[in-house]
């Protein structure tokens, strides 16, 4: 009785089992009828379609025969023997161990989630909505509700490229193994490759141990066979693909020849509708066709660009400079805002200018592995039938573009043995142009005003910003100024500033408990999962010499031995911060490699670029300055300094919280102005100015004319914010007013022994040969040398 009851109830299993292979092979026949449907509606080879249904049947039946032989060999139970009462009972240590181990796995909750994608911005957002009601109403089916949580989506991303940033937290998701079951609407949600969907689905089913369930395709993980399944869709899909792009060429083929537009008109030009075309045209929300047409405002720019280079003969960074500086449009398919030298040199080379419209020169290869598009150049022969000649959209004539290529052929054939086989310039000499001193600064420096980095031709570094005309900032400071300037002011920072020094070491303190309580802890743990990873390794070398490998042992190999390399290089990375090991570091120890620090920023190598870099926090801002009286301008540079970068930098590690908070750094701020001569004639015009010298005085010391004198004394009193007082008043209490005496100053002697005499002024000026009011001028004079008294000329005249 107990015999025919298990054949009955293996019987049973067969029979539904069967069943259910039969539903699989009925849903993916009716799903590749309704491709093929589709199919149809695009002309393709017969044999194309005879070969997909071959693979098709032929990969359906060898999984229906393999799974129906397997089945009908387990009904036949009439001649097993039927376990005694003692056999049943007994249960050895290692069965009772695996029999946990199962039900341990049976108590795990199943939590469901779904993936959608759709993938052009054409589609609508109502496609995600749809597909998760798809998969929720499947999910209830099993019990399983999907929380919105574990709802993941890719909106507008290409089923062909490997990088999405839903899928990429889906697996991040799976591999913390959130959720152990994934609904998918349909295989072709999870990419368009093949080589893309079943690495991903294998490793969501044998690596992070999902069940993984597809709506649309019957596809179960759980199931025997699914491979087969999977994989034959995936090619499908992929098909897809493949066919979808073809039928896109056919089209736009069509257009071109019938002289409409395909989207490839340049700057300079556009495409306006051509009325009443939309009605032959099969869809319901059916579009007109285009034509080219001029763009006025922008084929103005393209005759200005070529007059400036061919009659103007202006280089094409100047005229990269004027474009972005007068804001000019752009191409609207351009990807940046800004203009730049190999646009310019595109628009000077396009041959649709002068009415020769080619297309398709170009195709795209994606590589199926990642999704990445690169363009390749079609044969000549199979793109020559897509040339048009257009003279009504001409703009410029002959003989210019002819000039143009001329003169951009000769400027190649200049450069061409500095360049490598990429085309790409093969760079100078690091001994060369004062390059080898700009490693210092290199990527330091950036402009306040427009963020851009600057660049250095080896002696002057300027904002890239300013060079390609999108910032004002056009001011150069030499290369030299600022790392002397820079290295100055650390240097006395961090040998000479004892609270600094302190906030140095008491940050190395605590670097140093962090390591203790980090480091070795760490190393413990990883050495246990590096033998956990070996250990796994091993056995599964061993399935290989015993006979009893899986079929998917390679990919499991490869998983473990990368896993492996990770762990020893993460091991490593840990050992050698062990290797830095502080002990209890002391502030000669500290003192001692400050002053090595010092050093290496002097030798203006890589390895001071990083330590830089560290020590300011990978940045230093440069904002332009106005001088007062004067149209060149300088740039005041603004950084911090940090602690904690000083303290990695001499112990040799690098932690994660280098930069923990802005206020925690020292700020510090440099003009970055060379020493000026005019400066230095201010100063020194001031002293002699205040030590009541004349004016000749200070012009003879300056080597400069006396106006020139007058002029700098205006400027520093306006510096100053300070009146300049009156020339004359000033001139009057001076002690040597004249560079060389004046007659009436000379003569005082002389005209003073004559005044004793008792002689008349008239009598005076007659014995010298001079005027009365030259002898006036010479007593008042020589009496204001001693401090006497002038005497009065009237009282005097009675006198005589």
């Amino acid at each position: 009785m107990r015999k025919n009851n298990a054949e009955s109830k293996s019987q049973f299993s067969v029979r539904s089992q069967i069943s259910g292979e039969r539903g699989r092979l009925g849903s993916l026949i009716s799903s590749y009828a309704s491709i093929v449907a589709f199919r149809r509606q695009t002309p393709i080879f017969v044999g194309e379609a005879v070969l997909w249904l071959l693979l098709v049947s032929a990969g359906c039946f060898l999984l229906f025969g393999n799974r129906f032989s397997t089945l009908s060999a387990q009904i036949d139970l009439s001649h097993a023997p039927v376990p005694t009462a003692s056999e049943s009972t007994v249960v050895y240590a290692r069965k009772r161990r695996r029999g946990q181990k199962k039900q341990d796995t049976q108590d795990v909750p199943e939590i469901a989630a779904d993936y959608s994608r759709f993938s052009s911005n054409n589609q609508r957002d109502e496609s995600i909505k749809q597909q998760q009601q798809k998969c929720r109403e499947h999910a209830s089916r099993f019990g399983h509700t999907i929380l919105p949580a574990y709802e993941f989506e890719d909106r507008a991303v290409s089923g062909t490229k490997l990088e999405r940033a839903g899928l990429n937290e889906l697996l991040e998701a799976a591999k913390q193994g959130k959720f152990n079951v994934l609904y998918l609407y349909s295989l072709s949600r999870l990419a368009r490759e093949s080589v893309i969907t079943l690495p991903i689905l294998k490793k969501l089913v044998y690596v992070y141990g999902v069940r993984c369930i597809c709506v649309t395709e019957g596809i179960d993980t759980d199931t025997t066979g699914w491979e087969v399944i999977a994989a034959i869709f995936a090619l499908i899909h992929e098909q897809f693909i493949k066919d979808l792009s073809a039928a896109v060429i056919r089209g736009q083929e069509g257009a071109l020849l019938s002289g409409y537009s395909v989207g490839d008109w340049c700057f300079g030009y556009g495409s306006e509708p051509v009325p009443g075309s939309e009605q032959n045209r099969a869809g319901r929300n059916s579009k007109p066709r285009k034509i080219y047409v001029i763009n006025q405002e922008h084929a103005e720019w393209v005759s200005q660009i070529f007059t400036w280079y061919v009659d103007e003969d202006i280089s094409i960074s100047q005229i990269v400079r004027k474009l972005n500086s007068l804001k000019a449009p752009k191409d609207h398919r351009s990807s940046s805002k800004e203009w730049h030298h190999d646009l310019v040199v595109n628009l000077l080379s396009n041959t649709k200018y002068i009415g020769d419209w080619p297309w398709g020169e170009m195709q795209n290869v994606r590589d199926p592995e990642t999704g990445i598009i690169c363009q390749k150049p079609r044969p000549e022969e199979e793109y020559e039938k897509w040339k048009r000649e257009l003279p009504h959209l001409r703009i410029i004539d002959d003989n210019t573009f002819r000039r143009a290529q001329e003169k951009l052929d000769a400027n190649a054939e200049k450069w061409e043995k500095h360049r490598r086989v990429n085309g790409k310039f093969t760079g100078s000499s690091t001994e060369t142009n004062g390059r080898r001193k700009v490693k210092l600064l290199h990527g330091l420096l950036k402009c306040a005003k427009c963020g851009s980095p600057f660049y250095s031709d080896g002696k002057r570094a300027r904002c890239r910003g300013g060079k390609r005309g999108t910032c004002k900032v056009i001011t150069s400071v030499p290369v030299k100024l600022l790392e002397s300037m820079i290295l100055a002011i650390i240097g006395s920072i961090i040998l000479d500033d004892d609270q600094w020094f302190q906030c140095v070491f008491n940050d190395l303190l605590k670097l140093n408990r962090e390591y203790e309580n980090r480091v070795p802890a760490a190393i413990r743990e990883k050495e246990r999962e590096l033998y956990q990873v070996t250990q796994k390794i091993e056995r599964l070398v061993d399935l290989v010499e015993q006979g009893d490998a899986p079929e998917d042992l390679q990919r499991r190999l490869k998983s473990r031995k990368e896993e492996q390399k990770e762990i020893q290089y993460e091991l490593k990375q840990l050992r050698l911060e062990r290797s830095h090991e502080l002990g209890n570091p002391s502030k000669e120890w500290l003192r001692e490699r400050l002053k090595q620090l010092c050093e290496v920023l002097k030798e203006s190598s890589p390895a001071a670029n990083r330590a830089l870099s560290a020590l300011v926090g990978g940045e230093i801002i440069l904002e332009e300055k106005e001088i007062p009286f004067r149209k060149r301008k300088y740039f005041r540079g603004k950084f911090r300094i940090y602690a904690r970068g000083v303290s990695d930098i001499v112990t040799g590690t690098s932690s994660s919280s280098s930069i923990e908070s802005a206020d925690q750094g020292k700020e510090i701020v440099i003009d970055f102005i060379q020493p000026d001569e005019t400066d230095q004639q201010r100063d020194i015009a001031k002293r002699m100015y205040d030590a009541q010298e004349p004016v000749f005085k200070i012009a003879e010391v300056l080597a400069v004319s006396r106006s020139r004198v007058t002029k700098i004394l205006d400027e520093v009193f306006e510096l100053l914010g300070e009146e300049k007082p009156d020339g004359r008043s000033r001139r009057s209490t001076l002690a040597v007013k004249h560079k060389e005496p004046p007659l009436y100053q000379s003569i005082a002697d002389d005209v003073m022994k004559l005044y004793d005499q008792k002689l008349k002024l008239g009598q005076i000026a007659d014995a010298l040969k001079i005027d009365r009011n030259t002898v006036t001028s010479s007593v008042k004079y020589w009496h204001e040398q001693r401090g006497l008294p002038v005497p009065d000329g009237r009282t005097r005249r009675k006198s005589l």
